[in-house]
């Protein structure tokens, strides 16, 4: 099985909201339960779909401080430092760079002091240097949303979308048509009376 329209469109929902239901995937993709749940199963079993998460506050939780830190690590140690690099509480992801600093990675801390402690004794210590840090003032925008839907494929998903809306919409009420019918029945009539 391949990452067809299909997968790429349950992907956008998934990436929405983590927690939709297949029921609701069926109801959006116009699809059987069973071809969702497979469809998923398969992405999960590939590592597409590498696991599902919350979203989460940071100043809400106390993290009041994040910074994007840039460091270099002797590249004969790199896979070792890393991996140390991934217990130390607050370092939320790790990038390996191309250029004179080959490391990048994000990290949460209450305050200056807390990031400054933690860079000081737990990622100095572990074979890193040259370490800038850069405070993030703003999150402009912070997404977890990857889109893998080209321009075509967002069209037609919207289009489709919309068909369905207003099919919804113009679905007629029970009993509508047998009136309609009458209706039309009754009008032909009174043409051939006249």
């Amino acid at each position: 099985m391949e990452i067809d329209l299909l997968n790429k469109k349950i992907l956008q929902l998934l990436q929405k909201d983590g927690r939709i239901t297949y029921k609701d995937i069926t109801k959006e993709m116009d699809r059987a339960e069973s071809t969702v749940r497979e469809r998923i199963g398969f992405m999960e079993e590939q590592k597409i779909i590498e696991g599902y998460t919350a979203i989460i506050n940071k100043p809400r939780v106390g993290l009041n401080r994040s910074a994007i830190i840039y460091a270099r690590v002797p590249t004969s140690s790199f896979d070792e430092v890393t991996n140390n690099l991934k217990a130390v509480n607050g370092v939320l992801q790790i990038y390996r760079t191309s250029g004179d600093k080959n490391l990048a990675f994000f990290m949460a801390a209450t305050d200056d002091e807390e990031m400054n402690r933690t860079i000081k004794n737990k990622i100095a210590p572990l074979g890193v240097t040259d370490i800038e840090v850069s405070i993030i003032l703003e999150a402009v925008r912070e997404i977890a949303e990857v889109n893998i839907l080209s321009v075509e494929e967002k069209a037609e998903m919207e289009e489709k979308k919309k068909q369905k809306e207003m099919a919804r919409a113009h679905k007629p009420v029970k009993g509508e048509k047998k009136l309609g019918a009458a209706l039309e029945s009754s009008y032909e009539n009174f043409k051939v009376q006249v």
